[in-house]
């Protein structure tokens, strides 16, 4: 059976984080400890959310890797899983993994308007179970990066985003395709507070946006 793929994201952060000099280090850790507030990580209305919290504790683990023994793994997913099928099927098969059930993906239908994360779903959920990642897939994701290196979400945005590049880049990795290097599309992201932007056009950031910069840091 396969490293469960939440431990390989885990090792991909760690990457991404050894990849910051001392000063961007010091900095994103004081960004997200500024992100804390009774209860967890705060969301962006400034209140601890369980959704949130899950990125701050771990990026916790990352800065430290010693928390990360004992500490208890869950997926605060239930927004995600009435949403989509893929992602609903996605959750499952973590889970699954982490207990060591060794899922197989059902067939799932793409949504009629295919978005980078939901085919990056699916590409790692057929590498994680032994099957081939389906070539046409990996095709229409390497289509959806620009000439800045960054991934759109989907055909229709107008410009490409943190969130977008961070999983094509990891999920390209995963399955062994070719990974071209976004480092002057991540940096144009990274802020003065020292979080990470969604896109270039955007002047903040949060935990989970942090979690999304180091992940593609950590794939290129």
């Amino acid at each position: 059976m396969k490293t469960p793929l939440l431990y390989k994201v885990y090792r991909t952060l760690r990457s991404g984080w050894k990849r910051m000099t001392p000063e961007a280090q010091r900095a994103l850790q004081t960004f997200v400890a500024s992100q804390q507030t009774v209860g967890g990580y705060m969301n962006a209305g400034g209140r601890a959310d369980a959704y949130y919290s899950q990125f701050g504790r771990l990026l916790e683990a990352v800065f430290s890797p010693h928390r990360l023994l004992g500490m208890p793994i869950s997926l605060t997913v239930q927004e995600s899983r009435h949403k989509d099928t893929i992602y609903s099927q996605f959750f499952d098969f973590l889970e699954g993994e982490l207990h060591l059930v060794n899922p197989k993906p059902n067939a799932v239908i793409l949504p009629q308007i295919m978005t980078t994360n939901a085919v990056c779903c699916l590409l790692a959920m057929q590498h994680q179970s032994d099957g081939q990642p389906d070539p046409d897939l990996l095709v229409w994701l390497q289509a959806r990066h620009d000439e800045t290196c960054g991934f759109h979400a989907t055909d229709e945005a107008p410009i490409p985003d943190l969130l977008s590049t961070a999983v094509a880049l990891f999920t390209l990795r995963l399955v062994g395709a070719e990974v071209r290097d976004a480092t002057d599309f991540i940096h144009a992201h990274w802020l003065d507070n020292g979080g990470f932007a969604p896109t270039v056009l955007d002047d903040y950031s949060d935990v989970e946006y942090v979690f999304y910069g180091l992940l593609a840091l950590g794939s290129i």
